[in-house]
C-alpha cells in the first residue's frame, strides 16, 4: 500500500500559502527536514506526524494517506445514507456518531451525519435536531476542499444551514437568507419568513420580486425552448413550439396591466417570432397576421411605453417606486425587434435563413 504523506504535506502547505520556510518554523524543525518529506527522501516520526495533522487538522489516516481508511469512511457514509432514505434515524445517529469519532475531519462523513438530523429535524420538526445540523454542516465547511461531489458547494450548504434556521430562530434565519441572496435568489424563502412573522408588506416586497424574477426565467427558457423546437424541423415540433408561444404571449398578458408597457415588448417579439414558425409550416396568412400584431404593439410601446415594470406589472407591491430591468430590444421596440431577428435568432443553430428573412421583410414593410 502506498503511502501519500509527502503528496499531502505538500498540498497541505500549499493550501495554507505556507512556504516550506514558514512551516519548519511553526513545526520548530529545519527547513531541509521540510523539503526531504516533501521529496520523499524522508518521514516524520509518530510524534511528528500527530503534531503536523493537528496543525492541518486532519486525521494521521487522512494525512498518510491510507486508501483503506478513505473506503471505510465511504462505506459508513454509503450505509448512513441508506438509513436515511429509509427513515431508519436510529441507525443513522449510531452509525453517524462511530463515524464521527473515527473520522473527525472527513467531509462526508460530517456532512451526511448533519443529513441524519436536517432529515428528522424536517419530519419532527424538531428544534433540537435542527440544532445538530447546524453545528455539523457549519463544521463540514472547514473541509469543503475534501468534497468531490459537484453538485454540492459552499453556497448549498449555507441555504441548508438557513433552512434548518427555520425551526431555531426565524430572525436569525432570516439574516442567513439575506447573506446569501445572491441575484435575489432567495426571495421567496424571505417572503415566506416575513408572512409568518406577520410582517405583510415585507412578504409582498420579496413575492413581487421574485415573480418578476421567475417570469422572467419562464419566458427565457419558453423562447429557448421554441427555438430548439423549431431547430428539429418536424411539423409536430413546429406545432408544439406554436402552442408554447401563445401561452407564453398569454401569461405574459395575465401578469400585465391593461395599458401598454414593458411585457408589450416581450409579447410583441413573441408575435414575430409566431410569424416564422407559421413560415416554416406554409401557412401565410398566419404569417401575416402575426406580423401585423407584434409591429402594431411594438409601435404602441414605442409611442406610448413605460420600461418601468412598476407601472405595467399587475401584482406589483415592491418596495421600489421605480423598477427596471435590461432587455435585449432596447428602448426602440420596432427596430429592437428587427435586430433582434437579423442578430440574435439568425445566429441561433438550424435556424431557416429563407423563412426568418422573410419575416424580416414583412416587418420592415407592414
Amino acid at each position: 500500500m502506498k503511502l501519500k504523506l509527502h503528496e499531502n504535506i505538500k498540498r497541505l502547505r500549499k493550501e495554507k500559502n505556507l512556504t516550506q520556510d514558514k512551516l519548519a518554523e511553526i513545526l520548530g524543525v529545519t527547513v531541509g527536514a521540510v523539503s526531504r518529506w516533501e521529496n520523499e527522501n524522508n518521514t516524520p516520526d509518530i510524534v511528528m506526524l500527530t503534531t503536523i495533522a493537528s496543525f492541518f487538522d486532519v486525521s494521521v489516516d487522512a494525512l498518510l494517506g491510507y486508501d483503506v481508511a478513505s473506503k471505510k469512511a465511504k462505506d459508513i457514509v454509503a450505509r448512513i445514507d441508506a438509513c436515511v432514505a429509509e427513515h431508519n434515524f436510529e441507525e443513522a445517529i449510531e452509525l453517524s456518531r462511530d463515524a464521527l469519532n473515527r473520522h473527525p475531519h472527513d467531509f462526508a462523513v460530517i456532512y451526511s451525519s448533519a443529513m441524519v438530523y436536517q432529515v428528522r429535524a424536517l419530519e419532527r420538526q424538531d428544534k433540537e435536531d435542527a440544532i445538530k445540523a447546524i453545528d455539523l454542516l457549519t463544521g463540514s465547511l472547514q473541509y469543503l476542499s475534501q468534497n468531490n461531489n459537484p453538485e454540492l458547494n459552499e453556497y448549498d450548504i449555507k441555504m441548508q444551514i438557513a433552512y434548518n434556521y427555520l425551526l431555531v430562530d426565524k430572525k436569525v434565519a432570516l439574516e442567513k437568507y439575506k447573506e446569501i441572496n445572491f441575484a435575489g435568489i432567495n426571495n421567496i424563502s424571505l417572503a415566506y419568513i416575513h408572512l409568518q412573522n406577520g410582517e405583510l408588506d415585507r412578504a409582498l416586497n420579496y413575492c413581487t420580486l421574485s415573480m418578476i424574477d421567475r417570469l422572467a426565467e419562464f419566458s427565457d427558457a419558453s423562447i429557448c425552448m421554441i427555438m430548439a423546437l423549431a431547430g428539429k424541423g418536424k411539423k409536430k415540433d413546429i406545432e408544439e413550439a406554436i402552442c408554447l408561444a401563445k401561452t407564453l404571449i398569454d401569461v405574459i398578458g395575465q401578469y400585465s396591466k391593461d395599458e401598454v408597457g414593458r411585457f408589450s415588448k416581450l409579447q410583441a417579439s413573441c408575435y414575430a417570432l409566431l410569424a416564422y414558425l407559421y413560415e416554416r409550416i406554409g401557412d401565410e396568412a398566419e404569417v401575416k397576421k402575426y406580423v401585423r400584431k407584434g409591429k402594431k404593439l411594438a409601435e404602441s410601446f414605442d409611442e406610448k411605453g413605460a420600461e418601468d415594470i412598476a407601472k405595467c406589472f399587475r401584482f406589483y407591491h415592491a418596495e421600489k417606486e421605480q423598477y427596471f430591468i435590461m432587455d435585449s430590444i432596447g428602448e426602440n421596440a420596432v427596430e429592437g425587434i428587427e435586430k433582434m431577428l437579423r442578430k440574435q435568432i439568425s445566429n441561433m443553430g438550424r435556424i431557416d435563413k429563407k423563412a426568418l428573412n422573410k419575416i424580416i421583410d414583412y416587418w420592415e414593410k407592414e
